[in-house]
């Protein structure tokens, strides 16, 4: 402890002592009882202009690709002639197509605590992913729009029927093409749809048909999403029960629900043709538990996806809640209100077969686990080559709860595929009437996080939480030294009076030595006695000394 020549020094330091100790102790205190490391979170983990949230969202730098696999039909001329009972299918693939998503025209409404955006959408081929090249590899499967023009002729007059026959006969269309793998995902001409687009365009308004094009580029710069931002907190910081979901979409282009699956606005619909209250897959709540279900949408599903909770994982070290699609998610039953919709004219399809037909201009596609998996059995049975799986089919939805986002281990696979249904007057689609015929099925998966996410989540979950306590405890402990010793200054002596005891006890060692000086003379012969100014040089001083009266 350092010595303080006067008081006013000791009180200085004490003062200064005592103030910085409870100032450290005030501050760690507010870090701990206030967590101010919540609030930067709850602030930068929003969708407000500026947050780090926001940014990301603009531009997700996540991985998504979406493998695609065709199915080749290989006996065709065979089954169409009546030698083969069974249509013979290979799959091929996959070709993989990395998403690439960003949001734009991005609108704040205060009035309703929504948010309105357009995202886009572009599919850039990935060949070290594929299994080879998409504009080189050929297949053989469906004429996508003969099927579905003959499927919708049978629900027309015999004179309707007879005139539509005979056009499709005059255009040598042929009920399986034989093309390159890429003309039939993203787009092929067909004079077909040609001509449809020519007489019908309120119906057809394009000229070439693309699978993969109606099914996910389709639309991607002109939807208008309205989404529900994070819900508003009461004083004690409790989510109002009564407020939508954070992150739901409230409306598409004006409209909360399928027209095509009759929606009402009026009663805002039944579960199977509402669109509110559904995620566009891109961003959930940070408050998620074991309790949750969420409904996924995408127009390319026609309808929304429940996924319910599964476990608690994790991938990569890092935390994830694990999804899983159900069964019966294609499923339709006249006498269940969340399917019923789903069933045209009191006609509903098989078993695991979901019509997806009011999305695409009316042509009769449909959407199911890929190979038919958790479908009604007889869709197998015209088929040789596909073989359900529930190991390699089954649609996992992983989320991760730090930052709300979709994570690796994201699996959604479905399989579009074409109906054709009662054939009249047209010999060449004769075989296939009343089939349900697979033309491809995708994975979209989303692959490794990058590493700047990685360390984000790691950030959130443990980094900056250990900052903020080695802070705290750090600021505790030194202003528990700073008291201390503004304790110990109250109570330690200054110079002054350090120099008050030296004294005294010098004086006392002085007579001490005088006394013993006394009774050596008494014991010895008479000597030269010395004067106080001797003694004191004797007792304190150092080095030779030499007397008066030796001098003398």
């Amino acid at each position: 402890m350092k010595l303080f020549t006067n008081k006013n020094q000791r009180n200085a330091k004490l003062l200064r002592s005592a103030a910085l100790g409870m100032t450290l102790l005030f501050f760690g205190s507010l870090v701990i009882i206030s967590d101010p490391l919540q609030s930067i979170l709850d602030t930068q983990l929003s969708l407000k202009p500026g947050a780090l949230l926001h940014r990301l969202w603009l531009l997700p730098p996540l991985d998504v690709y979406i493998n695609v696999y065709m199915f080749n039909y290989t006996n065709v001329d065979e089954f169409t002639s009546g030698r083969a009972s069974k249509l013979q299918i290979q799959e091929v693939g996959p070709y993989v197509y990395k998403e690439v998503l960003s949001n734009h025209n991005v609108t704040y409404n205060e009035s309703n605590n929504t948010i309105t955006y357009t995202p886009k959408r572009e599919y850039v081929f990935a060949p070290e992913r594929s299994v080879g090249d998409p504009k080189v590899d050929r297949i053989r499967a469906p004429n996508i729009p003969l099927m579905g023009v003959t499927t919708l002729a049978s629900s027309l007059s015999m004179f309707a029927a007879l005139g539509l026959s005979a056009i499709t006969r005059q255009l040598n269309s042929q009920p399986m093409l034989e093309m390159s793998v890429h003309d039939y995902m993203w787009g092929y001409e067909d004079r077909l749809v040609e001509l449809a687009s020519r007489f019908v365009p309120s119906w057809i308004d394009f000229s070439s048909f693309g699978i993969m094009e109606k099914l996910f580029r389709e639309g991607n710069e002109t939807n208008v999403f309205n989404m529900n931002l994070p819900e508003p907190k009461d004083k004690y910081g409790v989510r109002m029960t009564d407020a939508p979901r954070g992150y739901t979409v409230d409306s598409i282009n004006g409209e909360r629900g399928f027209k095509g699956w009759q929606y009402n606005e009026e009663t805002n619909g039944t579960m199977c043709n509402r669109i509110w209250g559904s995620h566009d897959a891109t961003l959930f709540p940070l408050d998620m538990d074991e309790n949750d279900e969420f409904f996924l949408y995408r127009r390319t599903f026609c309808r929304r996806l429940p996924v319910k909770f599964n476990r608690t994982t994790t991938y990569n070290g890092l935390d994830a809640f694990e999804f899983v699609m159900e069964p019966d998610s294609f499923d339709s039953e006249m006498d269940n209100a969340n399917s019923s919709c789903y069933c045209k004219n009191n006609r509903c399809l098989k078993k695991g077969v979901g019509s997806v037909s009011p999305c695409y201009y009316n042509i009769p596609l449909a959407i199911t686990y890929p190979h038919f998996m958790h479908a009604d059995p007889s869709l197998l049975e015209p088929f040789e080559g596909l073989q359900p799986n529930e190991s390699r089919f089954t649609s996992t939805f992983v989320v991760q709860p730090q930052l709300g986002a979709p994570m690796q281990g994201t699996h959604l696979r479905l399989q579009a595929n074409q109906v054709v249904g009662k054939v009249n007057f047209n010999r060449m689609m004769a075989p296939f009437e009343n089939m349900i015929l697979p033309l491809l099925w995708v994975d979209l998966n989303i692959d490794v996080l990058c590493l700047s996410l990685r360390l984000l989540i790691h950030g959130i979950k443990w980094g900056f939480p250990l900052l903020q306590w080695s802070a705290a405890l750090g600021m505790l402990l030194a202003g528990v030294y700073q008291l201390c010793s503004a304790l110990l200054l109250c109570f330690w002596p200054t110079a002054k009076q350090f120099q008050k005891v030296d004294q005294v006890e010098r004086g006392t060692a002085v007579q001490v030595i005088g006394v013993g000086l006394s009774l050596a003379t008494g014991l010895r012969k008479p000597s030269v006695p010395l004067d106080p100014e001797e003694q004191h040089h004797l007792l304190f001083g150092g080095g030779s000394y030499i007397p008066k009266m030796a001098k003398t």
